[in-house]
């Protein structure tokens, strides 16, 4: 205990229950009012927003071209100097609206004129099309607090969000159906970041036009390789959706399937709420490879005993699970649901924490090249996986891309933390000999 408890202190000190606890309740919340608005709306109504969600998030991929997650590392390194942190703010949220135009230009062309095989979702994608610029705002925001390691006020804001939300959608589904959900969003991401003006004083712009020299070449490689790996991640889950809307286009059977990633999905919180505690820390600490050896041995041990218990309650419980939370209707998604827990033990111990952590050593060519290897995998996988057993077929695919990329990435990063060389970035160093 005497050992033990002066690390508590710490985390507590530096703002890790703060996350934590704002996810935990978020997701919490999450979860209880999935269920309350599956109950809501009816199965294809819910399979309908499904349906359009999906096309959103895929345009949202790439979103500010991946420039959130530049000024995270940029501003990181250079932690304590907040003269910089508010230059390549400025700069950068300039540039990321501008991208965000063109996004929401193409959020509104696909609802207008794409040939949809869902029709009815053609009015909700019309009516994401704003979306993208109140979303990036928000999303900078966090960036400029996890910065500062304003971890306090970062999970007050991500709490009052979700609360907004979920409140305004549960109220307005009563009467708007699945559009409660888009007017949910809006609503909770403008609260958000009035919140973040007004109370805890974020500031993204500032009135002259800030620039930040050298350095806008790393943003931009940063930023866009980030945007491109994270991209090819994300599409691993949004593959199985829209190649299900094209193989079998109904809503009960997308309904089904999204039912059933709500409770392994609502998991990523947890490798999502340490990963947004510790990179700033192996950022900052990137060229030193024996601390980071040593802090990726405890996260991994602890990390994954946690995990593999949480997973073999839900492959255990998993009929009990949906029959009384979903309702007996969905009761058809058991066999997914199972198969992507065991999914979540694999991607939230050794594919979240070392695509996360290589992040923070600057392997963004490797990242690339495991994300690029994935999506291979993951295109092909989901389109015979799905003729062959439909939405059972997609949760093998997923289980499949996610081992792969996690035995690359893994084995990757712990081969440059035992490197015995110099301390330079592995790809500077590459650069440097190519050179």
């Amino acid at each position: 205990m005497n050992k033990i408890l002066p690390k508590i202190k710490t985390l507590l000190k530096t703002g890790f229950f703060h996350i934590f606890g704002a996810s935990a309740i978020n997701k919490v919340l999450a979860f209880l009012c999935n269920i309350v608005l599956l109950h809501i709306i009816s199965k294809p109504e819910y399979g309908v927003f499904t349906y359009a969600w999906n096309i959103y998030s895929i345009v949202i991929l790439f979103s500010g071209m991946g420039i959130t997650t530049g000024l995270l590392q940029l501003c990181s390194e250079h932690a304590g100097d907040d003269d910089y942190a508010m230059r390549a703010s400025d700069y950068g949220t300039r540039f990321g609206l501008r991208i965000n135009m063109i996004l929401s230009a193409v959020l509104l062309g696909i609802g207008l004129f794409a040939p949809l095989k869902i029709e009815s979702s053609r009015i909700i994608l019309i009516a994401t099309c704003l979306m993208p610029f109140v979303q990036l705002y928000f999303e900078l925001m966090n960036i400029n607090l996890r910065v500062k390691k304003l971890n306090s006020q970062f999970a007050k804001m991500q709490l009052i969000n979700t609360i907004v939300f979920y409140g305004v959608s549960l109220t307005s589904a009563f009467v708007i159906r699945e559009m409660g959900l888009v007017v949910g969003h809006y609503v909770s991401w403008i609260a958000a970041i009035l919140i973040g003006m007004f109370v805890f004083k974020v500031k993204l712009l500032s009135n002259k036009r800030e620039t930040i020299g050298e350095d806008k070449v790393p943003l931009f490689k940063i930023s866009v390789i980030s945007m491109t790996n994270n991209s090819l991640s994300h599409l691993l889950y949004l593959l199985d959706v829209f190649v299900l809307g094209i193989v079998d286009p109904q809503e009960t059977i997308l309904a089904s399937y999204k039912a059933a990633t709500l409770i392994p999905t609502a998991l990523t919180f947890i490798p999502a709420s340490l990963m947004t505690y510790v990179y700033p820390y192996f950022a900052q600490h990137r060229q030193d490879r024996k601390w980071c050896r040593k802090y990726y041995g405890i996260t991994l041990l602890g990390f994954g005993s946690f995990n593999i218990l949480v997973s073999g309650l839900l492959v255990l419980l998993a009929p009990v699970l949906v029959k009384y939370t979903y309702g007996a209707q969905y009761l058809d998604c058991v066999p997914v649901f199972r198969i992507l827990s065991v999914n979540y033990f694999i991607a939230a111990t050794f594919r979240t924490l070392s695509a996360f952590l290589l992040l923070t050593q600057r392997a963004l060519k490797f990242n690339l090249f495991v994300a690029v290897v994935s999506s291979v995998v993951n295109i092909f996988a989901d389109y015979f996986f799905i003729r062959a057993w439909g939405s059972v077929g997609a949760a093998y695919a997923t289980v499949l891309v996610v081992l792969v990329s996690s035995i690359l990435s893994t084995s990757y990063l712990l081969y440059l933390f035992n490197k015995n060389d110099d301390n330079r970035d592995p790809e500077s160093t590459e650069s440097a000999k190519a050179e």
